[in-house]
């Protein structure tokens, strides 16, 4: 037999059952399910106690806790809309009774099969009337019976539970949504302060994997020509490996991904398995929250979130978080795209200042850029980091700039200068020191090799007699280059020297002039090159 139960909406009488211990006494949302099921239990004949929540997200019950007899079995089960005696109590508000559940073909057993037993199920009520859940209990293999006072006990406990679970969920989700905009300012910050791609991606996954319950989260990049192929995965090492396994081959759009480029927004896929053209690879995927990322108008990539095994409900709000850290990427992909722009400019009208200054000097073409480039390796060879290699391509570039003040008696002079004309030549390192200070763009460390390149490890040289290591690294190693391809170069005062004629020249000066340890790594630039160098 099935009864439905009228009880009064208030219920004014309080039976014996300390309904402030699930009010007051709850440390969360769910402790409020799991001393209601506890207190259920205790204060009925029922064997199992079962409290499910309604998922709107795929329309199902999920049992969120349970007490009695197989508890451990039912916590964790999802019951699809027509699965389960609970759809009945959701539909009609109202506690309900059924004397045999096992005569109701709609009864869930969680044993596997139909069993012997009572169930009684009642809402579980907001404070605003919705219904956001059942709470129910059964007798399955035992002769207790259940009734009104029952129906009574458990539906003033779900009054309460659905109470205290509303003001329990709504204050941890205003605290979840403090601790994403907290997380994204700070990762906004941390955009601000990195340099490279795939550093602003890494940041961005890391604090969405951390402000949700995905496992894993993806960067797919989209070329030039339109294909796709897997540019960066987060999450734990094993899971991650797998999937980026199925993601990592080139290919064009399709699916999921084709979707957004084609409609320039993000989705969200509660059921991936139900989306179209979802590839049988990603079998283990079933939640997917993914959205484009841009360059100027140009869709340059995908960044999403993958749930695995279960599905998972994509709530508006982690929706809209996606959307926000994926602008913020974009602004600061935009920003590093702008600086790397401007940086290229800089670049060429440095060098360009570079090959216009050679000329007048009377050098050989290339000058410049034979010294920036062995500069280079003389660095990299000597352990340089990228900061300190800028530093000394762009020293490399305006080393002379000072000379732009001397005239070209002095410049193009085939013979030897006098003692003014020399003190005239030497002052180009201080005039060009001073020039510079002017420009906020050029670092001390440029400054110093543009200063620093004629001074000597024994301290003779100028302008300033420094010795030894006071004189700065990078004019060090720039003097060793610089002196190179001028006794390589043809000058107006000499011809070229051979490579072997300037080496035999440069060991000369090794703890006189240069840095020894300098002029040993620059030597090692030729061990494969076969000794043809000559100017």
């Amino acid at each position: 037999m099935t009864v439905e139960i009228s009880l009064p909406a208030q219920l004014g009488q309080k039976p014996e059952l300390d309904l402030q211990t699930v009010v007051l006494l709850a440390q969360s949302a769910d402790d409020v399910f799991e001393r209601c099921v506890t207190l259920a239990l205790q204060k009925t004949r029922a064997t199992t106690v079962v409290l499910v929540l309604h998922c709107a997200e795929f329309d199902e019950l999920r049992v969120v806790a349970a007490a009695g007899q197989r508890a451990a079995a039912a916590t964790g089960r999802r019951l699809p809309r027509g699965q389960g005696l609970g759809w009945h109590v959701m539909a009609t508000s109202a506690p309900y009774l059924v004397e045999e559940a096992f005569s109701h073909t709609d009864a869930h057993f969680v044993a596997g099969r139909p069993r012997s037993g009572m169930y009684l199920g009642v809402p579980l009520l907001a404070p605003d009337g919705q219904v956001l859940g059942v709470l129910s209990a059964d007798t399955t293999d035992s002769d207790e019976v259940l009734g009104t006072a029952d129906a009574h006990l458990l539906l003033l406990l779900g009054q309460a539970a659905g109470v205290a679970y509303s003001r329990w969920k709504a204050l941890e989700d205003a605290q979840r949504s403090a601790t994403q905009y907290q997380q994204l300012a700070r990762l906004s910050a941390q955009l601000e302060t990195l340099a490279q791609p795939d550093d602003i991606a890494r940041e961005a996954l890391k604090t969405l994997l951390a402000l949700s319950e995905f496992d894993v989260g993806a960067v797919m990049a989209v070329d030039e020509d339109g294909l796709v192929h897997l540019s960066m995965i987060q999450g734990q090492e094993a899971v991650a490996n797998t999937i980026a396994a199925d993601l990592s081959n080139v290919h064009e759009p399709r699916g999921l991904i084709a979707e957004i480029i084609a409609s320039n927004h993000s989705a969200a896929i509660s059921e991936y398995h139900a989306h179209p053209d979802s590839p049988p690879e990603l079998r283990r995927v079933r939640s997917i929250l993914a959205a484009p990322l841009r360059s100027s108008t140009r869709i340059v990539g995908i960044i999403g979130l993958l749930k695995l095994d279960t599905p998972h409900p994509i709530p508006a709000e982690l929706a809209a978080l996606l959307d926000m850290v994926a602008a913020r990427v974009d602004r600061a992909q935009e920003r590093i795209a702008t600086f790397e722009q401007m940086r290229q400019m800089r670049e060429a009208a440095l060098r360009a200042v570079g090959r216009v200054l050679e000329g007048r000097d009377g050098e050989t073409f290339g000058h410049t850029d034979r010294v920036t480039s062995l500069s280079l390796r003389l660095g990299q060879t000597l352990g340089l980091d990228d900061a300190q290699l800028q530093h000394l391509r762009w020293g490399a570039y305006l080393h002379d700039i000072g000379k732009v003040t001397l005239g070209d008696d002095i410049l193009r002079k085939p013979g030897p200068l006098t003692p003014q004309e020399r003190a005239l030549m030497q002052r180009h390192v201080i005039i060009g020191d001073h020039m510079l200070r002017e420009e906020i763009f050029v670092p001390r460390e440029v400054r110093a090799i543009v200063r620093s390149h004629h001074e000597r490890w024994d301290g003779a040289g100028y302008p300033d007699g420094l010795g030894g290591e006071t004189i700065p690294l990078l004019a060090r190693i720039f003097s060793v280059v610089d002196v190179y391809d001028a006794l390589i170069s043809k000058r107006p005062y000499k011809p070229a020297w051979t490579h072997a004629q300037a080496l035999d020249e440069l060991r000369r000066g090794a703890g006189s002039q240069f840095d020894p340890q300098a002029l040993a790594c620059f030597e090692t630039l030729f061990d494969d090159d076969g000794g043809d160098h000559d100017g």
